[in-house]
């Protein structure tokens, strides 16, 4: 029987379900399970809710190839999904008070009636805000309609969701425990390559998490039945174009973040067979290397590392982390 409670990383995408689970061993962490369930059929949508009745399914198959005591679960929702607003609150406000006013700051800041929405926030501390009248306010919303749809069906097959963070923070914890077992990689950015979009994200030093979606996917090279095709070719020119795409980011992300320049670049994602990392280094001129999320973890008894790369459970062994902080 498992002493320490086990984490799972849940990771809902448009293409395929991804959990990993890990388990506090002293101070390093054991990989309990990982398991990925690719879907027939687009199940996100516009809106970012989820077909319940596809998730249900895949989350069944997943559920039977994860330990029976991994319950606690910890999800994320693209960031394109979820409000992000800091507010500036008087210090002297009462709890109550103090939410009054975020409902009326996200009131004029979101598409969708405040009553639809669920919001979390806290306070900031950062030497950039030295007004000490009033204290700056993280402030993070989504539609409940979003949340909810994905946390029911966790719910009816017995898990328990506990936290709900956003794809990029997910990242990030994996990156920032990687650059913890490798000092070395401190300062770099990550870029997870999907299917249509590319997301590239840092948390810079003293600053919030920086963020961009960029829509530009692997997808370009799908076939009508909705497979890729891949080829030497293919993937030399996805690769140049991905170069140019984050060149720009890069760019940009320097001209506003001048004293904590990037590094270098994790990859993860699905376009492991798409992206060649030696070339994209050499177009940017930057270290270039894919996540491997498993790299520093012990292995239970009945664990088989992929013999493949894997870097597709990026998010979802950062989330698994989230859950044993």
């Amino acid at each position: 029987m498992f002493r320490n409670p086990l984490s799972v990383g849940v990771d809902i995408g448009n293409h395929s379900i991804k959990a990993v689970v890990l388990q506090q061993k002293k101070e390093l962490f054991e990989l309990a399970a990982f398991v990925e369930v690719e879907l027939n059929k687009t199940m996100i949508n516009d809106q970012h809710s989820v077909n319940n009745a596809e998730l249900l399914s895949a989350m069944r198959q997943i559920k039977k190839q994860l330990p029976w005591q991994a319950k606690t679960v910890t999800l994320a929702l693209p960031d394109s999904a979820v409000i992000s607003k800091v507010v500036q609150l008087g210090t002297n406000l009462s709890e109550e008070e103090a939410e009054f006013a975020i409902v009326q700051a996200l009131g004029a800041a979101s598409p969708f009636p405040v009553e639809e929405l669920w919001f979390d926030y806290f306070p900031l501390i950062s030497d950039r805000f030295s007004d000490v009248a009033t204290t700056p306010f993280q402030v993070f919303a989504s539609r409940k309609e979003t949340i909810d749809n994905r946390v029911n069906v966790l719910l009816k097959l017995g898990f328990k969701p506990k936290i709900m963070e956003l794809q990029t923070h997910a990242l990030l914890w994996l990156t920032e425990h990687l650059a913890e077992m490798g000092s070395h990689y401190n300062q770099w950015a990550v870029v997870d390559v999907g299917k249509r979009h590319t997301e590239f994200c840092m948390k810079p030093q003293g600053s919030a998490a920086y963020h961009r979606e960029i829509r530009f996917g692997i997808g370009m090279f799908d076939n009508q039945d909705g497979t890729t095709l891949l080829s030497s070719n293919n993937a030399e020119q996805f690769t140049k174009q991905l170069a140019e795409q984050l060149k720009r980011q890069i760019q940009l992300y320097n001209s506003t973040h001048p004293r904590s320049g990037i590094k270098g670049l994790w990859l993860c994602g699905g376009g492991q067979d798409s992206v060649s990392a030696s070339l994209l280094q050499r177009l940017i001129g930057l270290d270039v290397v894919w996540v491997s999320p498993f790299q520093h973890f012990s292995c239970a008894k009945n664990v088989e590392l992929p013999h493949s790369m894997s870097s597709q459970y990026a998010v979802a062994t950062g989330l698994a982390l989230r859950g044993l902080a």
